[in-house]
């Protein structure tokens, strides 16, 4: 997955469940998700994206996009001990995930929604693949006032 060509989302380090949170890995969650929803919106609309990065073609992600991410975020980090983004990408990273912190967010946004993909997907197969635990949660506008689903939750 390419980088976004546009100006990225400016998200700050801050202090939530577990520590800081990467903002590479919040745009890539944010950015990802609301990719994939904003071009469904737009092909429902009659337009079409055949050939071309909807990761790139999408306009930034807006607000609510972005506290969406802060929650699942947050959430991430409390279903697995209180363990930092930071730590779970560098965990990835030791069992092979060949890809960058924003890429990594990405993959973990799409899994929240249910949508079939995992980080391990890019992962040689291996008894050491930590598990990492995804609560799912559903993606639209305002879904960023809800709670993700702690019960049903991607391993």
């Amino acid at each position: 997955m390419p980088k976004s060509r546009k100006k990225p989302l400016v998200f700050r380090a801050h202090r939530d469940v577990g520590g800081h949170h990467d903002p590479e890995i919040l745009l890539g969650m944010a950015r990802g998700v609301w990719a994939d929803y904003w071009a469904q919106e737009q092909e429902e609309a009659g337009e079409s994206f055949s050939g071309q990065d909807i990761y790139v073609a999408a306009p930034d992600a807006p607000t609510w996009a972005e506290k969406w991410a802060k929650k699942l975020a947050n959430s991430i980090v409390h279903l697995n001990g209180d363990v930092s983004l930071d730590t779970l990408f560098k965990a990835a990273r030791q069992a092979g995930f060949p890809k960058d912190r924003e890429t990594f967010g990405f993959y973990l946004g799409m899994e929240a929604v249910g949508h079939g993909i995992h980080w391990t997907d890019n992962v040689p197969s291996s008894d050491e693949i930590p598990k990492i635990l995804v609560p799912d949660y559903e993606f639209y506008e305002g879904a960023e006032r809800s709670e993700p689903d702690l019960r049903f939750v991607h391993k």
